[in-house]
């Protein structure tokens, strides 16, 4: 080619075959990497969309259903060959759907939640999401179902767990310094915590146990516990009551007797309270009122643990754990030559000795509550206590102690109009226990020297005080109280008091 003056000559560049080919190799192994990753990315999206827990309905912009998964079937109960091309508005007039948030949200260009009720008559929740493009006009929609019966049930649940978790931390609370419950007592005063404390430890033991204290306080229910506690628990729990049964027969009761140990003696012979025992624990209930003589027969029964039946010569081992009772003041009764020295130390190798009532304050009001739940319970009613009669209780001395209380409770459950224990139902005795003087000197010490209103202010206090140092909740207080729970939380609020 001829090159006009001036020109150069155009030099020509060419690449090796080898190296081409190099080049292109590259350019699709890089494409190859991109759509790989487009596909996992698909794959992702699409196992995401297809075992979502949740119903996801996609429709263009008119509505019209597009992609759904099997979740947005099992929801709504639609079938999947119905959905294809389907229009919101069909749903809606074949009362599949009682509303659509898809048609609410492209009216609307926003976010759309409804809770429409199905076909079936199941509740969900749907929100709707309009996708736009780059123009501005919607593009998609996005529906989101949930089964709200699901999350119901789930907050039922929820609500299960917490009622659970209330109830139980209310009981650790409850039994706060106590690792073991005994079934039928009560421990909220110091003294009785402290007397359960040691029952509960020597009752895996095999020691012999006296247990002490006025009528009525429980000592036969201890003894029970302490058995029931025991590696003997499964065993008999045998009560002999030592001023009950007359002197002449106590002996053949306590130890049984041979055929013919004396002349009214069966023909069969018959076995005796210790064997009765055997396995198990012998409760000795009133031991102040056993004979001297037989007396000395018991403690030659502890020292050998063994003993005869009467009439007889063979030896038989005592396989039972002994607990004896009383309520009478042994160690006097020693000084008296009533009772054997050297028996009451081996009876009392531990000793229990059970507060009464009046000393034992903390105890009175849950005692009250217990029995009213008990009797309740059992008369089929709904019985409550008035603030005047919680704090008569509290202020009364109890000579008959729980036995007392508990029987008056009942009486007074059974008799209650209206369910409602008022203080005139209480036994005279009781009232006038609680003299003017008392009063008095009550209203003094609480500095009520302002009048009626300033006394009873203080006693509203105290009652709200330990009911909230029970841990009892606003509304059980109100169930108490017979009053309503707006009432309580007013009250507490007035007294300055908070609820937990």
């Amino acid at each position: 080619m001829l090159l006009k003056k001036g020109m150069r000559p155009i030099k020509r560049v060419v690449m090796p075959i080898d190296q081409l080919d190099g080049s292109r190799i590259k350019r699709q192994q890089t494409q190859m990497k991109y759509i790989k990753k487009l596909e996992d990315a698909n794959r992702e999206l699409q196992a995401a969309f297809a075992f979502s827990h949740d119903g996801i309905f996609i429709s263009d912009k008119e509505g019209l259903g597009l992609r759904w998964n099997e979740s947005y079937c099992r929801i709504t109960g639609i079938h999947s060959e119905y959905l294809k091309g389907v229009h919101p508005q069909q749903l809606f007039e074949q009362k599949f759907i009682s509303e659509s948030a898809t048609l609410n949200a492209i009216q609307s260009r926003k976010v759309e939640t409804t809770m429409p009720v199905l076909k079936s008559g199941k509740q969900v929740m749907i929100t709707s999401i309009p996708v736009f493009d780059q123009a501005g006009d919607i593009f998609r929609v996005v529906a989101n179902i949930r089964d709200m019966s699901e999350l119901m049930e789930l907050k039922k649940q929820i609500e299960q767990v917490r009622e659970l978790s209330d109830r139980y931390y209310s009981e650790v609370l409850h039994l706060r310094n106590r690792d073991v419950v005994l079934k039928g007592m009560t421990a909220e005063s110091p003294s009785m915590k402290k007397v359960i404390a040691t029952a509960l430890k020597v009752a895996k033991s095999e020691v012999t146990i006296l247990i002490t204290g006025e009528s009525g306080t429980g000592k036969e229910v201890l003894a029970r516990s302490i058995h029931e506690h025991s590696e003997v628990g499964s065993g008999p729990f045998v009560k002999v009551n030592c001023g009950a049964i007359p002197e002449n027969l106590l002996e053949s009761e306590l130890f049984g007797y041979e055929k013919g140990a004396f002349t009214s003696a069966a023909q069969t012979g018959k076995m005796g309270i210790l064997e009765i025992a055997m396995g198990g624990t012998l409760f000795l209930d009133e031991i102040g009122e056993m004979p001297l003589v037989l007396q000395a027969k018991l403690l030659g029964v502890l020292q050998d643990k063994k003993f005869t039946r009467l009439g007889g010569v063979k030896e038989k081992d005592l396989n039972a754990r002994i607990i004896a009772a009383t309520n009478r003041d042994l160690e006097e009764m020693i000084k008296e030559k009533k009772f054997r020295k050297d028996l009451f130390y081996r009876l009392n190798v531990v000793g229990l000795k059970i507060p009464p009532l009046s000393e034992r304050k903390d105890d009175i009001f849950p005692f009250a509550n217990f029995f009213l739940h008990k009797f309740n319970k059992k008369y089929k009613s709904a019985t409550s206590l008035s603030p005047q009669v919680i704090n008569t209780f509290m202020n009364y001395e109890w000579p008959g102690n729980v036995r007392e209380m508990e029987n008056l409770l009942e009486r007074l459950v059974v008799l209650a109009p209206d369910e409602r224990i008022t203080l005139e139902m209480l036994p005279d005795e009781m009232l006038s226990s609680l003299t003017a003087e008392y009063a008095t000197e009550k209203a003094v010490s609480l500095g009520t020297g302002q009048g009626l209103v300033t006394l009873l202010h203080s006693v509203e206090r105290r009652i709200f005080e330990t009911l909230l140092a029970d841990g009892y909740s606003s509304y059980k207080m109100a169930s108490l109280l017979g009053v309503n729970q707006s009432t309580v939380v007013r009250k507490i609020k007035k007294l300055g008091l908070k609820l937990p």
